[in-house]
């Protein structure tokens, strides 16, 4: 039988071996860019407010939260679901209108969570408009890799592309490649847009990856009107778009459309129309955080044991079972 030493050295050459081995699979993969949300990744619809105008829920399904900042009032007309919550900043006042919405997480007001997000969506907007981009006009079906965007020394991970014109009919796709790299896209359009056609991403994309970023105006006026009419309804199910879609100082109506993974943010003075059979799916989160009438969000994330606990637990486990088995000396 094998001695006592020579069943502890066993153990030890186990260990470095196991050692090695993390050390070679368990390097880091390079990390997806994405844009920095921060509490506003928890919203797939944000509203500004601004003027005391409305956002106007009819017929629609927003699988997420719906934020409304400002003086901003919201109306509802059914049939429609809010899987999450409908927050407001402000105080009740009776903004709330309407019904035949199904909101599965409650109405809430007071939720400062929403003033912090539209902070920093705005920030956002200002920040990534400021970035010169690769020229590019979005028309007809085509397909543009990313790698062709230009970069910026300030903005690792993200390629920027000035949108000098778009024009897509509902049978047309923009498909948006992903690299290798990992990187996030901008795209900034300084014109009023109709996102008619569909948005496909590939490549490994995902939709907090990819900005639609409406660039100009200001203190929530004066900016380029934001439309999605894709007619992504029952009638069309392969039609459908994804990515961020960020207009803070002009108008904003989505109809008839299908936001299949994405966000839409801003709304300005203006009302909001979310109507028409449309339907916003939100991004999945990494954390889930529910709102106080405070605004402050409580997180909970629930770590899982790194493989070199577990491989370590099972050195260990079996170091002492042959030391039991060894004989008494």
């Amino acid at each position: 039988m094998r001695s006592f030493t020579e069943n502890v050295r066993s153990a030890l050459r186990l260990t470095a071996f196991v050692v090695l081995l993390l050390a070679v699979v368990a390097v880091p993969r390079a990390r997806a860019t994405s844009f920095t949300l921060g509490v506003a990744g928890n919203y797939a619809v944000l509203y500004e407010g601004g003027g005391g105008n409305t956002l106007q829920i009819t017929n629609v399904t927003v699988t997420g939260n719906v934020g409304v900042g400002g003086t901003g009032q919201a109306n509802l007309g059914g049939p429609g679901t809010i899987t999450g919550r409908l927050d407001f900043s402000a105080p009740n006042g009776g903004q709330l209108s309407g019904n035949n919405v199904v909101i599965s997480g409650g109405v809430n007001y007071s939720v400062a969570a929403v003033t912090n997000a539209l902070n920093l969506i705005n920030a956002l907007n200002t920040d990534m408009g400021s970035v010169n981009g690769t020229d590019v006009n979005l028309n007809n079906s085509m397909t543009i890799d990313i790698t062709t965007g230009l970069t910026d020394v300030g903005h690792s991970g993200i390629r920027f592309f000035d949108v000098t014109g778009y024009s897509l009919g509902n049978n047309q796709t923009l498909t948006i490649q992903g690299d290798p790299g990992l990187d996030a896209v901008a795209f900034n359009f300084t014109s009023s847009t109709n996102f008619n056609g569909q948005v496909a991403l590939t490549g490994g994309l995902t939709a907090d990856q990819v900005l639609f970023n409406f660039v100009g105006g200001s203190g929530l006026t004066g900016g380029p009107t934001l439309q999605i009419n894709n007619q992504g309804d029952v009638a069309h199910p392969a039609n459908q778009v994804s990515g961020i879609f960020l207009d803070p100082n002009g108008p904003i109506s989505v109809v008839s459309a299908r936001i299949a993974q994405g966000r839409v943010f801003g709304g300005d003075t203006h009302d909001f129309q979310l109507v028409s059979g449309s339907s916003v799916t939100q991004p999945p989160t990494s954390t889930t955080t529910t709102p106080t009438t405070s605004g402050a969000t409580a997180s909970g994330i629930v770590p899982e044991p790194t493989m070199l606990t577990l491989f370590g637990s099972g050195v260990v486990v079996a170091a002492r079972r042959r030391r039991r088995r060894s004989p008494a000396s």
